[in-house]
């Protein structure tokens, strides 16, 4: 049985309406659509491992007074079906079903045309598609541009023609257009941290099968921000980080591709520039956009967050959060988001598992940052399919937390969907929620489902405190044919 707790709730059980696609008028005359699917990339092309988010929240409906963020429900399809299932939620990789926003890894070359159903609760839909064109590591990192590296003189499976180095103390300069493959069942960090600065379209992994090599910590343009030419377009893939993955600036389309890691950062360096960096500084600088953490795994003990994120564009897809002395994972501003088919458990005591607030009320998400520009709402995030607690009694009271971090502090959050988690260990409050247009639809818990509305909103301005759409009907559409 679902319990609702409420401050100040009102709860309105959805009726959504909506609309069909095109059709054409004696031939001649195509009538407007109802519905009519937006779908953008953050990416097209680029080589496998290729991480790219999904958006189709520019979708309009004939109907203005409804909500498509929201009312209409959308299905994806990745066209990788070799691609597998989801280790935490069992579900398929190559669709998703749900919220507006989606992600996916492809981690082989090839031409996928990726498609979307957006559709109404009167069985109303349209569909759309995008091409994305993943090219062969091994032909763009070819020869030379390909480094292998090792502590010794074994480098076993190196690729044809590529440059070995052996017998190694110290890590090469990181070049940009290059692929350098870590040997197998190495210890690495006894060279130091991978220290990566201004440095696009990069990749470091492990070469061939066996233990992922051990690293010290992995930096990507840490320390005194740049304000153009930061890193792009870099994949870290199947490392063992023992101080974790630091993205504190201005970067762009970093994946973090599985690998265990002891804690991951994004974006805090670029709230200090911002406050306190120069004028140039502040207005050249962006939040960390695209950034990937996928089927990572974070659970060793550590002294703060598994992860604590202020980015533009993040997705979690697929990785396993735990034993953090404070929560999980904690965005702290987030714009464009999805997380999704993760594992998180073991919050400390009166923490989260995941803990969703933001910086201000000012919506300017599609802005640039400038200088003090730090008080911005998150906006447009789908909380999906993930697993919250192992089964065993949790030390912390709360599992998924979307409000301010307090009743002092003046932190907006709306447009943010709940959605299909499943609450492994019976919580004290299952989900919190604190903002405007924030949805909860079809969770489950092994306990009562518990759930608090208008938590933490005394600060915000009363036309952040809802409305609340609580246990809303899903429409969930078939799958998309083009």
């Amino acid at each position: 049985m679902r319990k609702i707790m409420p401050l100040f709730l009102t709860i309105i059980l959805i009726v959504i309406s909506s609309c069909n696609s095109s059709e054409e008028i004696s031939g001649e005359k195509e009538e407007a659509q109802i519905v009519a699917v937006e779908l953008k990339a953050s990416r097209i092309s680029g080589p496998a491992p290729l991480a790219v988010q999904f958006s189709a929240i520019e979708t309009t409906h004939v109907n203005s007074d409804i909500d498509t963020f929201r009312e209409l429900g959308y299905h994806f399809i990745f066209d990788d079906p070799t691609s597998g299932t989801w280790t935490h939620s069992g579900k398929s990789k190559n669709s998703q079903i749900g919220g507006p926003i989606s992600a996916h890894v492809f981690e082989t070359a090839g031409v996928y045309t990726v498609k979307v159903r957006a559709q109404d609760s009167e069985g109303n839909f349209s569909d759309t598609s995008i091409v994305i064109t993943v090219t062969n590591p091994n032909t763009v990192y070819n020869n030379t541009n390909t480094v292998v590296i090792s502590t010794n003189a074994n480098v076993p499976s190196s690729p044809d023609g590529a440059t070995i180095l052996k017998n190694q103390t110290s890590w090469p300069d990181w070049e940009s257009g290059k692929r350098y493959l870590l040997m197998p069942d190495q210890d690495f960090t006894s060279f130091g941290n991978i220290d990566i600065y201004q440095v696009q379209d990069l990749q470091i992994g492990k070469n061939g099968s066996g233990s992922d090599p051990i690293v010290a910590q992995v930096n990507v343009d840490r320390g005194t921000a740049p304000a153009r030419n930061w890193s792009a377009r870099v994949a870290i893939s199947d490392l063992n980080s023992q101080g974790g993955i630091k993205i504190p600036n201005s970067s762009e389309d970093i994946y973090i591709i599985r690998g265990t890691n002891t804690s991951f950062y994004i974006g805090s360096t670029v709230k200090h520039w911002v406050k306190n960096g120069t004028q140039e500084q502040a207005n050249n600088l962006i939040w960390p956009s695209n950034i990937f953490m996928y089927e990572a795994t974070n659970t060793a003990p550590i002294t703060g967050f598994n992860s604590w994120v202020l980015s533009r564009g993040f997705n979690m897809l697929g990785t396993e959060l735990a034993n953090p002395a404070q929560h999980n994972i904690r965005p702290a501003y987030l714009v464009n988001a999805f997380i999704g088919h993760n594992l998180f458990y073991n919050a400390a005591r009166a923490k989260h598992n995941l803990k969703l607030h933001s910086e201000g009320i000012l919506e300017n998400e599609n802005e640039r940052l400038v200088k003090n520009s730090m008080d911005s709402a998150s906006r447009w995030v789908v909380i999906a399919d993930n697993t919250l607690g192992d089964g065993t009694n949790q030390n912390n009271g709360w599992a998924i937390t979307v409000d301010p971090q307090n009743n002092s502090r003046s932190e907006g959050v709306q447009d943010v969907i709940v959605e299909n988690n499943r609450f492994r260990s019976d919580f004290n409050v299952e989900t919190v929620l604190g903002g405007r247009r924030l949805t909860e639809r079809g969770n489950s818990s092994v306990g009562e489902y518990k759930i608090i509305t208008s938590q933490n909103v005394s600060a915000l301005p009363a036309s952040w405190d809802g409305p609340y759409f609580v246990d809303t009907e899903q429409i969930l559409p078939e799958s998309p044919e083009l």
